[in-house]
């Protein structure tokens, strides 16, 4: 029987959070040592696709990937399901990011000043946390999509594979962003917050007639359908 097997992998290496920067030139380190990990999650013959969001850091990682594992592949294509939690500034969706600079450049309806954002109470404790994402992942009302929001999100794109029709394996690279990561971790599979997962680190999902069995480290489980 013909498996449909999902990894969700963080981008690579990235100089910083401050706007969709592109990789580091020492990034491919982490992606070499990601390849052989997810070629064995297909058997011979298994189909590869590559999906990523729309971000330079998750487009370049995915096509890496791609040219390395299965360049005959359809190209790298971008999948909504897979983006950053939508929250909202000024009437516009912002990506997460680590300068209240890079959050007032994305208001597309009203102008924004650095210190404007600054006075939002989450915006200034989210770029002020250690840890930002988990700032984000534990709050309780965020202005957007909460950790359980996006959780449920990557479940539902997750759980729609399971209608592909399949004449062999099917493994499916979807290339994303640590707080949507954390978020499935946390709120999907029911597994402490790891922290920060390493560049081009996956989360691996087995989509099936019986639900979902998942694999994060030495965490595996299964989730009902």
């Amino acid at each position: 029987m013909a498996n449909v097997t999902l990894a969700f992998l963080r981008h690579a290496k990235v100089p910083s959070h401050e706007g969709d920067m592109p990789l580091t030139p020492d990034s491919n380190a982490d992606i070499e040592a990601a390849i052989p990990r997810l070629s064995a999650l297909g058997r011979p013959g298994a189909r590869f696709r590559f999906l990523a969001t729309r971000t330079h850091r998750s487009r370049q990682t995915a096509e890496a990937l791609r040219l390395a594992i299965d360049p005959g592949a359809p190209e790298v294509q971008p999948a909504w399901g897979l983006r950053n939690p939508d929250i909202y500034l000024a009437g516009s969706r912002v990506e997460m990011g680590s300068k209240a600079e890079f959050f007032a450049s994305q208001c597309e309806f009203f102008e924004m000043t650095p210190d404007a954002v600054l006075e939002q109470t989450f915006y200034r404790e989210f770029l002020t946390a250690p840890d930002r994402i988990e700032y984000w992942v534990h709050h309780a009302s965020p202005p957007g999509e909460d950790a359980a929001a996006v959780a449920h999100r990557v479940l539902c794109f997750a759980r729609s594979f399971a209608a592909v029709p399949l004449q062999s394996d099917l493994v499916v690279a979807c290339v994303t962003h640590s707080p949507v990561m954390r978020a499935l971790l946390v709120q999907g599979l029911k597994i402490d917050d790891p922290g920060e997962p390493g560049w081009v680190e996956e989360i691996v999902l087995e989509v099936g007639p019986t639900g979902i069995a998942y694999r994060f480290r030495d965490h595996t489980g299964h989730l009902q359908a």
